[in-house]
C-alpha cells in the first residue's frame, strides 16, 4: 500500500528562497527534492512568483491572505505609514477607530474592529509600530565630515559599477520659456498646474558606466496619446498626484533586485531617507543605505549637478520644439509621450565624466587633487536660446522645488484604492500620433541613410541604421505571416 505523501507547507520566506534557488540555475527537479515539495506546488510558487516576491515577510508567516476586507486594509496600512512617517504615536485604540471610519466610507456596516482583527491585521502587514525618521530642519557640517569620512568603509566591499544613487525629480514637462515665472513658485501638491508636472526617478551608477531606465510618474493610467504604443523609452506608472508612492517604490526596488539577481550582481543603493523610502521589501543583491537626514543637498551625487544636468538637456530640446513651431507657424503641444521621448534622450546626454565628477565631489572618491574637485555644470552651449526676458538658468530650474512626494487626505486614500474608477485621460491637447506604414518608414529609414552618406558621421550611425533596417524588415516578416493565401486573390 502506498504511504500518503505528507503536506508541508512552506513559509514566505521559504518560498523566497525555492525561487531564488531556481533563479539561480538549480533543475526544478533539484529544488523540489531539496524543501521536499511535489513538482505541482513548485510550479504554483513559480507561477505566484511576483506576488510572493512583493509581500513583506514576517517570521513564521504562511500565507498571504489580506482579509476579509482586503480594501479597507490597504487604506488603513497607507494611513498609518503616513503617522509614522511624522512620527506621530498610534496605538491600538486610534487604529481600530480609524478602521470604523474607513469601513463606514467603503461601505462596510458589518465591520467589527475587535481585538482579534487588531491582532491579525498586524501579523498579515508586518505592523511592528517602529519609529520612522524625517528629514532635519538644518545641515548639519559635522554630521556630513562624519558621513564622508564612514563612507570608504561602507562601499569598501563593492566596486564602483555596483555603487548606485538614486532620488525623484519633479518636472513640468509642458512648461514653455515664457511661462517660467507663472510657474517658478508653484510647489504643486495639488495646484493648477499640477496637471502639467510628471515625478521621475533617476539612478545611475558611481562610475557613469550605467544610467538605469528611468521611471516616469503620471497622473492618468491611459493618456491619451498612448493609443497605439507598444514600446515605451521609459517605464510609465501613475496615480491621482502624480507622485511617487511607496507602493511604487517598492514595485520599482522588486523589479531591480530581481535584475541585480539575474546578472548575479549585489549593490548598494544610496537614497535619501524621505517616507516613501521608509518601508522596503525584503532585497537580496540590493543592499540599501540612506543619507543621514537633510544633507542630501552636499552628499547626493545626483544633487551636485547630474539632475540640473539632465533637466538643461530637456529644457534645451523644449526650446528647439517651440523655435521649430515659430519657423512652421505652429503651436508646439508637448504630450507625455512627447515628453518621454525628450526624457530618454535627456537622460542618455548626461555624460560618463558629469556623473563621476559628482560623485566624486560628494566624497564617494578618496585621494582625489583638489583642483579635480570642481562643481559640475550643465553641458554648455554656444548660446542659450532666450524667449522674452527669462534667463535659461531660470528656465531650467523651474521645478526645482516641486513636489514629489507627500501626505494623502482620507479622500486621496480611498480614491486610490477604488478599482472602479476609470483612470485614462482623455485631454484633447495631447493628440494621439498619427501611425506610421510600414511603407513610410522604409522610405524614411532609406532617407536617413542617405542623410548618413552625404555627412561625416561615425559608425555608430550607421550600426543604428542597420538596428532599425531589421526592425522594419522583422515587422514585415510578421505582417505578411498574419496574411492568408486568400487575400492575394481578392
Amino acid at each position: 500500500m502506498a504511504t500518503k505523501q505528507k503536506y508541508k507547507c512552506l513559509s514566505l520566506s521559504e518560498k523566497k528562497e525555492v525561487i531564488a534557488a531556481v533563479e539561480s540555475g538549480k533543475a526544478k527537479s533539484e529544488v523540489a527534492k531539496t524543501f521536499q515539495i511535489p513538482a505541482s506546488t513548485l510550479s504554483t510558487i513559480l507561477k505566484n512568483k511576483q506576488k510572493i516576491v512583493e509581500v513583506s515577510s514576517v517570521a513564521g508567516r504562511k500565507r498571504t491572505t489580506k482579509g476579509e476586507y482586503p480594501r479597507l486594509e490597504e487604506c488603513l496600512v497607507t494611513w498609518l505609514r503616513q503617522c509614522r512617517d511624522k512620527n506621530v504615536p498610534v496605538g491600538g485604540s486610534l487604529l481600530k477607530e480609524k478602521a470604523k471610519a474607513y469601513a463606514k466610507e467603503l461601505g462596510i456596516p458589518s465591520f467589527a474592529a475587535s481585538e482579534g482583527w487588531l491582532t491579525n491585521f498586524k501579523k498579515r502587514n508586518g505592523i511592528f509600530f517602529k519609529k520612522v525618521c524625517g528629514e532635519s530642519a538644518s545641515v548639519s557640517d559635522s554630521v556630513c565630515s562624519d558621513w564622508r569620512a564612514e563612507l570608504s568603509s561602507l562601499t569598501e566591499s563593492y566596486e564602483p559599477h555596483n555603487i548606485f544613487n538614486t532620488d525623484e525629480t519633479g518636472l513640468f514637462f509642458k512648461c514653455m520659456p515664457d511661462k517660467t515665472f507663472t510657474f517658478k513658485d508653484e510647489k504643486c501638491h495639488g495646484g493648477k498646474h499640477s496637471k502639467e508636472r510628471l515625478t521621475l526617478l533617476l539612478t545611475v551608477n558611481m562610475d557613469g558606466s550605467e544610467k538605469l531606465k528611468p521611471l516616469l510618474i503620471g497622473k492618468a493610467a491611459k493618456p491619451r496619446c498612448f493609443k497605439g504604443i507598444q514600446s515605451f523609452p521609459v517605464t510609465y506608472r501613475s496615480n491621482k498626484k502624480a507622485w511617487m508612492t511607496t507602493e511604487l517604490f517598492n514595485e520599482w526596488l522588486n523589479s531591480l533586485n530581481s535584475d541585480m539577481k539575474k546578472q548575479n550582481r549585489e549593490i548598494l543603493l544610496f537614497l535619501d531617507n524621505c517616507s516613501v523610502h521608509n518601508n522596503p521589501p525584503n532585497l537580496s543583491n540590493v543592499k540599501l543605505h540612506f543619507f543621514p537626514p537633510n544633507t542630501t543637498s552636499k552628499l547626493q551625487p545626483l544633487d551636485q549637478g547630474i539632475i540640473q544636468n539632465f533637466k538643461a538637456f530637456y529644457r534645451h530640446e523644449i526650446v528647439k520644439i517651440v523655435l521649430d513651431g515659430i519657423d512652421s507657424n505652429e503651436t508646439p503641444n508637448i504630450s507625455i509621450l512627447t515628453a518621454m521621448l525628450i526624457v530618454e534622450k535627456a537622460w542618455k546626454s548626461v555624460s560618463q565624466t558629469t556623473i563621476f565628477n559628482c560623485f566624486r565631489k560628494s566624497g564617494f572618491c578618496v585621494n582625489t587633487p583638489d583642483e579635480e574637485l570642481q562643481v559640475v555644470q550643465p553641458t554648455p552651449w554656444e548660446s542659450h536660446p532666450v524667449i522674452g526676458d527669462v534667463p535659461f538658468e531660470d528656465f531650467v530650474q523651474v521645478d526645482d522645488e516641486v513636489a514629489v512626494w507627500g501626505t494623502l487626505t482620507d479622500a486621496d486614500i480611498l480614491a486610490a484604492k477604488d478599482e472602479e474608477q476609470p483612470d485614462v485621460d482623455n485631454d484633447e491637447e495631447d493628440q494621439e500620433f498619427p501611425p506610421v506604414t510600414l511603407k513610410e518608414a522604409s522610405t524614411s529609414l532609406e532617407k536617413l541613410r542617405h542623410f548618413s552618406l552625404q555627412t561625416e558621421v561615425g559608425p555608430e550611425v550607421f550600426d543604428a541604421l542597420f538596428v532599425l533596417n531589421k526592425v522594419v524588415d522583422e515587422a514585415r516578416i510578421n505582417k505578411k505571416k498574419q496574411s492568408k493565401i486568400t487575400d492575394f486573390f481578392n
